[in-house]
């Protein structure tokens, strides 16, 4: 089996708003975010402003940090940090109401494609979160090998 030292799984939960800004979503919750921005805020370099207020927790583990372990071993650790993070939010967010969107993301840069497993206790903490919940994958595609080298 080999080493997968670049294989990452980050699963986040963003919170967007027209009406609440990060600092009431923070006192609200009771938990500060791992990111944050206010409408109007540049969205990175591509020119484009945010449109609302945002508000994310997340959880990322990597390889190099678990013994070079793949994508596959990795989900499940992710998932359980992430449930450990925000499971204890979890009223304060359903208690936000229509005011926000919500937005679970399982986002995956792995060598080979994962299997995913939900349990019955995420699937009840997706279901507590509401929202929508995505799975973004990125599998690295390795270099072809040179023709007549």
């Amino acid at each position: 089996m080999g080493e997968n030292y670049d294989d990452r799984v980050t699963l986040y939960l963003a919170i967007e708003s027209l009406e609440l800004a990060p600092s009431i979503l923070t006192e609200r919750l009771g938990m500060l975010p791992d990111r944050e921005w206010l409408i109007g805020e540049a969205r990175g370099r591509t020119g484009k402003r945010w449109e609302r207020h945002g508000w994310i927790v997340e959880a990322t583990v990597r390889s190099d940090e678990y013994g070079g372990q793949s994508a596959s071993q990795l989900v499940p650790i992710a998932l359980e940090t992430f449930h450990e993070k925000v499971a204890q939010i979890t009223k304060a967010i359903s208690a936000l109401g229509s005011s926000v969107e919500r937005y679970i993301v399982l986002s995956i840069l792995a060598d080979d494609v994962p299997g995913i497993e939900l349990d019955h206790s995420f699937l009840q903490l997706l279901a507590d979160l509401g929202g929508t919940f995505q799975v973004d994958l990125s599998v690295q595609v390795p270099a072809s090998p040179t023709i007549g080298a």
